[in-house]
């Protein structure tokens, strides 16, 4: 079996699964529990939008960092558009140099469901404000129907 996950820190919930099957399996002598793997999406850890070197989490008490998804229109807009990123000028694709850019790219390729490639040849030629503009759009058409 294969379990898909959202984030990186659920694997030791996944290998403490499978040490229990195994055990299970092993003192009732069957095979029941069938070891599962993790299967991560292509963005298995959002960062904050306000330190994009920590995850996006309500528990660091940044609200500004975090797009929660009854977020209104408006909410979303001003996160996204306060995002920590840089003054570099046109965007570039490296996660050490621009760690804030970066994250703003990943995003938008999770929740367009586009492609990396095709977000970072979208944005290559782009700026940073454009690209705000674009991950606000897309988050609150993706966010829009369970607000509704």
């Amino acid at each position: 079996a294969v379990v898909s996950t959202q984030s990186t820190g659920q694997n030791i919930h996944i290998e403490f699964c499978n040490s229990i099957g195994q055990a299970f399996n092993r003192i009732y002598r069957t095979q029941v529990f069938q070891p599962v793997e993790q299967l991560l999406t292509a963005s298995p850890r959002v960062k904050s939008l306000a330190n994009p070197a920590l995850k996006m989490s309500k528990s660091y008490g940044k609200p500004a960092g975090v797009i929660g998804l009854l977020d209104s229109d408006d909410v979303i807009q001003k996160k996204v558009k306060k995002a920590v990123t840089d003054s570099l000028g046109p965007i570039t694709v490296d996660q050490n140099l621009r760690p804030g850019v970066y994250n703003l790219l990943s995003l938008y390729s999770a929740v367009s469901e586009l492609p990396w490639s095709k977000v970072c040849e979208t944005f290559v030629t782009g700026n940073v404000v454009q690209l705000k503009s674009e991950l606000a759009e897309c988050l609150i058409e993706k966010f829009g129907p369970v607000r509704d």
